[in-house]
């Protein structure tokens, strides 16, 4: 090779290409950037063909459009509701009894005890106490020391409606002084901000 035409390798070497020269002005300025890049660039293999593909193992396929959840209540409240939660609907009559009637001569406890019983219990959604959030709409105690209590959800589509009631009716059941628990799921008058105690809207910062 003569000098000339080593001369005209070395500076065709250094020319950028035509289909560089040709780029967008937007992508040339980028490919300068590249001339200092000390990063590193993660390129994916190629799929593979053949017998290598057919020895490896396929991959289980884990994107939550294709995958079947049996249970999507659970899913949605973070795996919080138990496998056999009744779906209640809008409208659908749903009345939970729990406990024994009272013994005779058994003192019944006071309303102040059956509230605070109820207050254990909490909407998941809101984290807050399903008194507080005014979901109770009657709460009444029989003179045998059997309670009767009439409550609400915070929306149609709740998917806890099947529930809450029977937690309400379990933590009232507990105490010593209450007969049979009888909570009746009901959807009139629909529940509104307005029921929230102060305690409540305090919590949720809505002053």
């Amino acid at each position: 090779m003569t000098d000339k035409d080593l001369e005209h390798a070395e500076r065709t070497a250094s020319e950028p290409s035509e289909a560089v020269r040709n780029l967008p002005a937007t992508i040339e300025e980028e490919l300068k950037k590249l001339t200092h890049f000390t990063g590193t660039i993660e390129v994916p293999l190629p799929m593979p063909t053949g017998e290598a593909a057919a020895a490896e193992p396929a991959k289980e396929e884990t994107s939550a459009e294709n995958k079947e959840f049996d249970d999507f209540e659970s899913l949605l409240w973070g795996g919080n509701l138990p496998s056999d939660a009744p779906i209640i609907n809008y409208g659908d009559e749903y009345v939970v009894t729990e406990g024994e009637p009272l013994a005779d001569g058994k003192e019944p406890s006071s309303i102040d005890e059956i509230t605070q019983a109820i207050k254990t219990v909490e909407d998941p959604e809101l984290m807050l106490n399903v008194y507080d959030l005014g979901l109770i709409y009657r709460l009444d105690r029989l003179a045998n020391g059997d309670v009767e209590i009439d409550m609400t959800v915070t929306a149609p589509s709740c998917p806890v409606a099947g529930v809450m009631p029977k937690q309400v009716a379990e933590a009232v059941s507990k105490l010593d002084g209450v007969g049979k628990v009888t909570v009746k799921l009901v959807w009139e008058p629909a529940w509104t901000m307005d029921r929230i105690s102060e305690e409540a809207k305090y919590a949720l910062d809505i002053f």
